[in-house]
C-alpha cells in the first residue's frame, strides 16, 4: 500500500510540474520573453529542460525523503555492494565449514560403530576368556591332582634307584650284549638254529656277568619277548645276503634278576668308506684338558657312532672300533710340540662293511 501512494505522489507532482512548465513555455512563447538575452525560442528550450529537470529532481527528492530504502541506495549502494560481496564469501566460507563439520560428523558416527561393535566384540572376549579361565582352573586342579601322583611314583622310583645304586649295574641300557652274522642260504631251519644258538650264548654272557632268571624260564639269565625270534628268522630269509643280528639290553639291569633282551638285525652293507670322518674336535693346550682325554672322548663318540651304523661287535671286545695303539702314541709324543688350537679327527681307514667289525680307525691332527 506504500508503495501504490508513493507511485501516486509521483506521478500527480511529475504531472503538475509538467503542466506548470507547458503553462510557462507557452507564456514565453507567447509573449516572446528572454532570459539572459537568449532569443525566444531558445528561452522556450531553456524551460523545457528546466522544467524536466524539476520533475526529475522533485522524483528524486520526493522518493528520498519518502522511502529510506531509496536514500540507500541513491547514497550507500557502493558500501552495500561491498558487504554483500563480503557476505557471500562468508557465506562460501562458512558452507565449507558447515561441509567440514558435517564430514567429520559422518566420520565420528562411524567411528562410534566401529566401537560399538569392537566393545560388542570385547564383551564376548570376555566372556570367552572367562570361560577359558574356568577351563584353566579345572586343568591346573587336574594337573595338580597328577603331580601328587607323579610325586607319589617319584618316591617310589627313587626308592627303587636308590637300592639300584647300593649294587652293582650289569648291564646298562642299550648296551650291545653280543652280536652274530646269519646268511639265509642256511635255509630257515638252518636260520632259526643259528639263531637259537646265539641267544644261548648271550645268555651265558649274561649269566658269567650275574643276570638271573627263573628257573621256569626257557633261559638262565635273560629274557626276550615271545614271536621275536620268529620275526627275525623271516627278516633273515627277505634279506639279500647276510645279516647282522645283535642283542641290545632294554634297561639298566643289576645283578639277580634277569636282562631284558631286544634283537637288532641289520642287513650286512658298506657304512663306512674309506676317509670317513667318524668324529672330529678341537684342542687347545691352554684349555685345561689334556689330548689323551680329548682322544678318549673322542674314542667314545666314533663307537657310539658306529654303533647307531648297526656295526657287530666282537666277541673279545665291548666297542665295535678299534684304533691302533701307535697312533694314540704318536699323538701324546706330537702334543708336547703343539702350541695352538689344533682339529684332531678319527678317520675310517678303509672301506668297511657291518660285519667286518671293528671299524678300524687313523688319527689325524689338523693344524
Amino acid at each position: 500500500m506504500y508503495g501504490v501512494t508513493l507511485i501516486l505522489t509521483l506521478v500527480i507532482v511529475g504531472g503538475a510540474i509538467a503542466y506548470i512548465g507547458d503553462r510557462l513555455g507557452m507564456k514565453v512563447g507567447r509573449k516572446k520573453l528572454t532570459l539572459f538575452g537568449l532569443r525566444p525560442k531558445h528561452t522556450s528550450i531553456v524551460v523545457t529542460i528546466v522544467t524536466g529537470v524539476l520533475i526529475s529532481g522533485a522524483s528524486i527528492g520526493l522518493l528520498s525523503f519518502a522511502s529510506l530504502d531509496v536514500r540507500t541506495a541513491l547514497f550507500n549502494m557502493k558500501e552495500i555492494q561491498d558487504e554483500l560481496q563480503g557476505l557471500q564469501e562468508d557465506y562460501v566460507l562458512m558452507r565449507g565449514q558447515r561441509d567440514a563439520a558435517q564430514r567429520e560428523l559422518q566420520e565420528a558416527e562411524e567411528s562410534y560403530r566401529q566401537i560399538i561393535l569392537d566393545l560388542a566384540e570385547a564383551e564376548a572376549s570376555v566372556v570367552a576368556l572367562r570361560q577359558q579361565a574356568v577351563a584353566l582352573e579345572n586343568e591346573v586342579l587336574s594337573l595338580r591332582a597328577e603331580a601328587d601322583q607323579l610325586l607319589e611314583r617319584y618316591d617310589v622310583v627313587e626308592t627303587a634307584f636308590g637300592q639300584m645304586r647300593m649294587a652293582d649295574i650289569a648291564f646298562n641300557a642299550s648296551e650291545v650284549i653280543l652280536t652274530t652274522v646269519v646268511n639265509k642260504n642256511l635255509g630257515r631251519e638252518g636260520v632259526r638254529a643259528r639263531l637259537e644258538e646265539f641267544l644261548k650264548e648271550v645268555d651265558d654272557e649274561a649269566y658269567r656277568r650275574s643276570a638271573r632268571a627263573a628257573e621256569s624260564d626257557s633261559y638262565r639269565a635273560i629274557f626276550l619277548q615271545a614271536g621275536v625270534l620268529d620275526f627275525v628268522v623271516e627278516d633273515v630269509l627277505l634279506a639279500p645276503g647276510d645279516v647282522i643280528v645283535r642283542a641290545v639290553s632294554q634297561g639298566n639291569s643289576i645283578p639277580g634278576v634277569p636282562v631284558l633282551v631286544y634283537l637288532e638285525n641289520f642287513r650286512d652293507q658298506m657304512v663306512f668308506s674309506q676317509g670317513t670322518v667318524l668324529a672330529s674336535t678341537t684342542w687347545n693346550p691352554a684349555g685345561g684338558v689334556d689330548i689323551d682325554l680329548a682322544i678318549l672322548h673322542l674314542l667314545n663318540e666314533a663307537n657310539l657312532e658306529a654303533l647307531n651304523a648297526g656295526m657287530s661287535v666282537s666277541r673279545d671286545r665291548s666297542g665295535a672300533i678299534l684304533l691302533p695303539g701307535d697312533d694314540f702314541r704318536r699323538a701324546m709324543n706330537i702334543a708336547s710340540g703343539i702350541q695352538e688350537t689344533v682339529e684332531i679327527r678319527l678317520v675310517v681307514a678303509q672301506d668297511t662293511w657291518r660285519s667286518a667289525s671293528p671299524v678300524i680307525l687313523d688319527l689325524e691332527i689338523v693344524y
